[in-house]
């Protein structure tokens, strides 16, 4: 029994790591799960001009990310009790169909009803070079850029950075005679309204605190993250050593227009 108790106990250690690393396998696929585990929304298959009734014919159906979805999003079991409403916006191909969208539904909820549990609602003031020249709407999605002045290390110097990604905007404050105007040209705003989670919230507040904010227009569809965060400092202006390389990324990933004939080879355009 004395040299058995050696091989028991190795068998039973086995069995208690074998146990504990499926464990641990079994959490994280819980939670890619949980992170990519989507909704059926509405969103619109055409582009729908202002004062377009809500049928079967304009609308689609789409999948959204739970993280990203809120109630205030109509789902396909919406488009039969709100058939045939107006539409009161404007609302790009692909865009979710929100409540607000409908004539009558923004007097029956509130903002805050709007707001999925566990979502919040922050206001920040903007300036036309902050808000994109004022071309941001409802429903856009921006990513949040800061500049401050790093107080680390021997010398102070100014530095930018992504600090938020893929943020949401609710509302952006008075349109003045253009909020309801689709021809006015008035579309000026002092504010924008965006959905964050709480900890998001606040570092925003603190940002604004210690720096400039300004935002960067993204497409809705593009959900991506940064891979690799860095600070822009004025010796990343200066070497020029990463401006070479997001030159070559960008022309990997983005539209671009061909060089006159004669002057070098023709750069290809990405059609979608």
């Amino acid at each position: 029994m004395k040299g058995k108790a050696p091989i028991i106990i190795a068998v039973l250690l086995a069995i208690m790591a074998a146990y504990i690393v499926q464990r641990i396998i079994s959490n994280e696929q819980r939670k890619i799960r949980e992170k990519w585990t989507t909704t059926k929304i509405l969103v619109a298959a055409q582009p729908i001009r202002p004062r377009t009734p809500l049928t079967v014919d304009i609308v689609e159906e789409g999948d959204i990310p739970d993280r990203y979805y809120t109630e205030s999003m109509l789902t396909p079991g919406d488009l039969e009790l709100n058939r045939r409403q107006l539409i009161m916006h404007a609302i790009e191909k692909g865009q979710p169909i929100y409540y607000h969208n409908l004539e009558g539904q923004t007097k029956e909820l509130s903002l805050g009803q709007k707001l999925r549990a566990g979502g919040r609602a922050i206001t920040i003031p903007v300036n036309p070079s902050s808000s994109i020249g004022y071309w941001l709407s409802e429903n856009d999605h921006v990513d949040i850029i800061g500049t401050f002045q790093n107080m680390a290390g021997k010398s102070a110097q100014m530095v930018a950075l992504t600090i938020l990604e893929n943020i949401i905007i609710l509302k952006t404050g008075n349109k003045g005679a253009g909020v309801n105007d689709p021809s006015s040209r008035n579309h000026k705003f002092q504010t924008v309204t965006l959905l964050m989670m709480p900890g998001e919230a606040e570092m925003l507040v603190l940002a604004q605190q210690i720096g400039k904010i300004t935002f960067t227009l993204r497409n809705p569809d593009d959900r991506g993250l940064i891979e690799e965060r860095a600070w822009t400092t004025l010796k990343t202006l200066l070497t020029r050593e990463r401006a070479k390389k997001l030159r070559m990324k960008r022309i990997h990933t983005l539209d671009t227009i061909k060089i006159l004939r004669g002057v070098g080879k023709n750069i290809p355009i990405n059609r979608r």
